[in-house]
């Protein structure tokens, strides 16, 4: 079938108005690939994640105890709703891993005897240990690849009070461990977590006791009562230092996985709709212009016979081709960034298989909005285009009426020269759709400002909770509280030239029928190593029996200074009190409660006690107080800030550097696309006022000057514009992603406005150039030429 005269004629326009029409389709694009690419990837992850739970029979509800008998499992079992139960007994310490200077956390747990268990691992290499051996354990496989330990290598930990020594005869991944962060840090230290589990006699023999479990999981019917079932186990592991049992929701691993999933449909909810309002102006401003540009041609049509929506119809299906071509660029272009978003996503959650997938359905939801929006956005000129009778279409259009205004009379005043007044007429000619250039150009801007506070955020939160709160260069923690003396041998470690004592318990925390789960920290009321700040970074006291709260943590409850809390301490028996609000802090990493030490340890019941301690440690003297740690056997945990700071700098700024990259590009090609298409558009209606110039004798850069000042000129209104939404967007984007292990304050330094202006005006400037350059191009004869 050959094509219509009319599908002819959108075939020329197409081609005509090829640069043009790419330049839309590529916001297009831009706004579909985001929605494809945050889609695709939470689809990866959540497959991986459901397959990987089913194969494992991931629990739904976790409890930990001091020690509890075997003997309980039956009455945990008879829980109404409970289908399974598996008890495990872990037992933590510290081991010395080749390649390390810092000893690594060693925690051993004891597998099932049968395949009915919960929680159970995959081997990636290597086979099972034999259970009559009693010193072959399995590996966690990320521990394995990095601290660079092999299967088949030795180590040996120090395990409640006994050296033991263990052969790795496998690798494993399992469903509690597919993120796992380190202690104090929302981000991962796989090189200093070691995690094997063996045959539970080669558990009770390294730590000394048999008969006993520390820790259970169990399953739930559908429709069992989650919190029903909290509160049985609870009350049937409270006599044996049981802890508060809590939901999958709250389990470190998933919890975090969870989050993720929840920010990649925020990124896909909150950012396209911006490329795609754009995209929708620049539709609009093209076809009107191309509706003026062709009214003899629609009247010609008519006067032929056509109708009035065959005649228009044309300039509604070119917007529409442009939102089908953006619609399969931005389909190709998410499926390729999914895919290396899930590449990335490897490297903090371990799954056996993570494959990347394409959203069928984000693509065509996200086509369908994208080619709705250029309707849209053609629709006006489509019915303008509609409305044109023949004899008026086939009549030049009226020449503008042109009057002397305040803005005339101003730059009269001033000494302004010709070709400046005449941008600022063309512009009060056009005050629509400079508005709308300006608002496409600032909206660019905003992204590019907007995103590049990740990594003054990223800073502020690191020097805030390491530098100015936490001043400690390295902590320990014990297996049990001891007494305040132990400060005094912590002194005695080689390099050791500052303690201090902590207390941490969990807790659960309730006000206004909100509950969370948190720690309780105990300090000195004179510490200064850790210490609470408020907004100016002052000290924060203490006051009485009242507790501080951090900010975030007092905004999730609800409450205010002044108000009270019920604090239930769920490490060991200590009764539930309601306690005041003394003060708020302002704490970036975590929603912490701190109070003073003694006054923990007196509603605890206890004596003088620590459960840890906090160190300044000469850098010099850090491999001997290493070596000290590791061989002491009541320390079972060891942190260093530096450690700390140094992968979560790595890792936020590889994770976020993959990021900024995507938005940068894409709000590059906003600004490129505004500015290439205002200065397409003023070029085609200027055209003949720049070939006059030139016959005048005004050289050629007198001519780049009035067709690129209009285009400075939005670029310049839109820089604060932008800014301003910048700072919007960045608010926005804190209220999104902020999670419990960390609240992104929003802040940008002036290094961040910089290279957002660097590479807005680049974008600019690039698209200018590209249209100016047509005025050394310019026919004179044909321009010049007057349709009679």
């Amino acid at each position: 079938m050959r094509p219509s005269p009319l599908d002819r004629k959108l075939g020329r326009d197409l081609w005509r108005l090829k640069w043009q029409v790419l330049a839309i389709a590529l916001l297009i694009g831009c706004g579909v690939s985001l929605a494809v690419m945050a889609y695709s990837a939470q689809t990866a992850l959540s497959a991986a994640q459901e397959r990987f739970y089913r194969q494992t029979r991931f629990a739904d509800v976790f409890a930990n105890a001091r020690r509890a008998p075997l003997s309980r499992l039956a009455e945990l079992s008879r829980i109404p709703g409970v289908t399974a139960v598996d008890a495990r007994l872990i037992e933590a310490g510290l081991m010395r891993a080749p390649g390390l200077v810092r000893p690594a956390t060693a925690r051993l747990i004891s597998l099932p005897d049968g395949m009915s268990a919960l929680n159970q691992i995959r081997l990636t290499a290597g086979r099972m240990p034999d259970p009559a051996r009693r010193d072959e354990v399995v590996a966690l496989a990320t521990f394995l690849e990095a601290a660079h330990v092999a299967v088949g290598d030795k180590l040996t930990a120090v395990i409640a009070g006994r050296a033991f020594t263990f052969t790795i005869v496998g690798a494993a991944l399992s469903p509690e461990f597919i993120y796992s962060p380190a202690p104090g840090s929302f981000m991962p230290d796989d090189a200093h977590q070691g995690v094997f589990w063996a045959p539970r006699r080669t558990v009770e023999r390294a730590a000394g006791d048999s008969g006993a479990f520390n820790t259970v999981a169990l399953t739930l019917a559908p429709g069992a009562s989650l919190p029903a079932t909290l509160a049985q186990v609870d009350r049937i592991l409270s006599p044996y230092g049981g802890r508060a049992a809590y939901g999958r929701a709250d389990q470190p691993s998933h919890a975090f996985l969870t989050a993720e999933l929840k920010e990649l449909s925020t990124s896909a909810s909150i950012l396209p709709p911006i490329f795609l309002l754009v995209a929708a102006v620049l539709v609009h401003l093209v076809i009107s212009r191309l509706v003026e540009a062709e009214r003899e041609q629609i009247g010609l049509l008519k006067a032929f016979g056509y109708t009035d929506r065959e005649a228009a119809a044309p300039f509604l299906k070119l917007a529409g081709l442009i939102g089908l071509l953006g619609a399969a660029m931005g389909g190709a272009a998410g499926g390729g960034f999914g895919a290396a978003m899930v590449e990335l996503y490897r490297e903090y959650f371990r799954f056996p298989v993570l494959t990347p997938q394409f959203h069928l359905s984000a693509f065509l939801g996200a086509s369908s909005v994208a080619i709705a929006a250029v309707l849209v956005g053609a629709y006006g000129a489509y019915r303008k285009a509609a409305a044109l009778s023949p004899a008026v279409a086939m009549q030049p259009p009226r020449p503008a009426a042109f009057r002397r205004g305040p803005v005339d009379i101003l730059l009269s005043a001033g000494g302004v020269d010709e070709a400046t007044r005449m941008i600022v007429r063309n512009l009060q000619r056009f005050p629509g759709r400079a508005a709308l250039a300006c608002l496409g150009l600032a909206s660019s801007l905003s992204l590019l400002v907007g995103t590049q506070f990740l990594f003054d955020s990223l800073d502020e939160v690191v020097d805030q909770a390491y530098y100015r709160s936490q001043r400690w260069s390295e902590a320990i923690s014990f297996a049990e509280p001891r007494a305040i003396t132990a400060v005094r041998e912590a002194l005695r470690l080689p390099g050791v030239v500052a303690a201090e004592p902590v207390r941490a318990v969990g807790a659960r925390l309730k006000a206004n029928g909100r509950e969370e789960m948190t720690r309780l920290v105990g300090l000195d009321a004179a510490s200064r190593l850790q210490r609470p700040l408020d907004r100016q970074d002052r000290r924060v006291p203490f006051v009485g029996d009242g507790v501080v709260l951090s900010e975030g943590l007092a905004g999730r409850l609800g409450v205010a200074l002044g108000d009270t809390v019920r604090v239930e301490v769920i490490d060991g028996t200590a009764p539930a009190l309601l306690l005041p609000v003394t003060a708020l802090s302002q704490d970036y990493s975590g929603y912490a409660a701190y109070i003073d030490r003694r006054r923990l340890n007196r509603l605890m019941g206890e004596g003088d006690v620590i459960s840890g301690a906090q160190l300044l440690v000469a850098a010099d003297a850090r491999p001997a107080y290493y070596a000290a740690v590791e061989d002491a056997p009541q320390i079972v945990g060891s942190a260093s800030r530096d450690d700390t700071v140094a992968s979560w700098r790595q890792a936020m700024s590889e994770a976020f550097s993959t990021t900024i990259t995507y938005y940068v590009g894409f709000a590059a090609a906003i600004a490129f696309g505004v500015a290439y298409n205002t200065s397409r558009i003023s070029f085609s209606e200027r055209a003949r006022d720049l070939a006059t110039l030139r016959v005048l004798g005004f050289g050629p850069w007198a001519c780049v000057y009035v067709l690129a000042g209009e285009l400075m000129v939005l670029t310049l209104l839109a820089v604060p514009l932008g800014a301003l939404g910048g700072q919007a967007l960045a608010h926005g984007l804190v209220a999104a992603y902020s999670r419990e292990e960390v609240s992104l304050p929003a802040m940008i330094n002036a290094r961040s406005y910089g290279i957002a202006l660097a590479a807005f005006v680049t974008a600019v400037l690039l698209a200018g150039g590209i249209v100016v350059r047509r005025v050394w191009t310019l026919d004179l004869v044909h321009v010049l030429k007057t349709r009679e």
